[in-house]
Order: structure tokens, then C-alpha cells, then sequence
């Protein structure tokens, strides 16, 4: 007999959402990312962003807390 159940990946440990019979043989296929649709001009500044790395965010986060007016 073969179903289906779904869960997450908590900490490196895969969390069923449903109990799990005791002694089940379980076979994990990871489904791909859920990306959500985003306007062309948009998903370009989200690109520009990931190749300019945590470092530059932080810097640019960074500069705007020292520069803030309140």
C-alpha cells in the first residue's frame, strides 16, 4: 500500500504533517521551490540584489540607520 504525506524540514529533520505508522519504510523526493510572480522590473532588483551579496545589504542598511533623520 502506498499514500502520501507531506511535511516540512525543521532543524535538518524531516517533520511529517501526519503520524507516521511505527516500522513505515519512507522514500523522501524533495519538491521544487515555490517562486512566487513578481513584475519583470522587480524580479531584476531582487537579481541585482543576490549578486551583490549579504555584505553589500548590510553596508547599505548600515549607511541608512547612520544617515536617518528621526
Amino acid at each position: 500500500m502506498s499514500n502520501t504525506t507531506t511535511g516540512v524540514v525543521t532543524n535538518g529533520v524531516v517533520v511529517p504533517n501526519s503520524p507516521l505508522p511505527e516500522g513505515a519504510c519512507v522514500e523522501i523526493h524533495l519538491q521544487p521551490p515555490v517562486r512566487l510572480a513578481v513584475p519583470p522590473e522587480l524580479q531584476v532588483e531582487f537579481d541585482d540584489w543576490e549578486r551583490t551579496g549579504a555584505g553589500t545589504v548590510e553596508m547599505v542598511e548600515r549607511l541608512a540607520e547612520e544617515t536617518s533623520w528621526a
